[in-house]
């Protein structure tokens, strides 16, 4: 997806974003959970998704963090995995995490973008300066969203939004440079 084929109002919603929050399940991860006989769950993650993350990381200039309703270890693992410094799990009112991001971080509304996929979702959604949601959210989420992924949760959602930022805000050549360069 090249910015040419974004449209303008789009960029112009992701050129100031400083700050990437992902919900975890059903935009991280499909949205399905495993028991397993212990009693602990089991969350499958894009190995694409993370790459993106990294990649986003790397360009410099927008944070990730992650919100999530649940809480699970494996998501503590896979944040540290992927140098994620803000997770929030557990949380019944994503609206309080969000401003507790602000207040830490100092940034403004307009400056960051949140994707989710149901009804918890909705008033961080109403809050941020760009907000995604995936196609499998619920149909309640989706008026609420400036944008709605191609790839579905767990399935990409994460990798193509990253890949938009970079790509919106001119950081993706730069990002990307070192792996047509070693193989050129």
């Amino acid at each position: 997806m090249s910015p040419e084929s974004v449209d303008k109002k789009l960029i112009e919603r992701i050129l100031p974003i400083r700050m990437m929050i992902f919900d975890v399940d059903g935009v991280l991860t499909d949205g399905r959970i495993i028991y397993l006989d212990d009693g602990s769950e089991l969350k499958e993650f894009d190995v694409q998704d993370g790459h993106g993350l990294k990649l986003l990381q790397r360009a410099g200039g927008v944070e990730t963090a992650l919100i999530t309703g649940r809480y699970c270890r494996a998501v503590e693992h896979r944040a540290a995995a992927l140098g994620i410094k803000r997770v929030y799990q557990d949380v019944k009112r994503k609206l309080e995490a969000y401003e507790k991001i602000l207040l830490e971080t100092g940034l403004k509304d307009e400056e960051v973008g949140f994707v989710g996929d149901d009804l918890i979702d909705i008033p961080v959604m109403r809050r941020v300066g760009w907000a995604v949601a995936v196609p499998n959210a619920s149909r309640h989420v989706l008026p609420f969203a400036h944008y709605v992924t191609k790839a579905p949760g767990g399935r990409g959602a994460c990798r193509e939004i990253c890949e938009l930022i970079l790509q919106a805000q001119g950081r993706w050549e730069r990002v990307t440079e070192r792996y047509l360069r070693e193989f050129t």
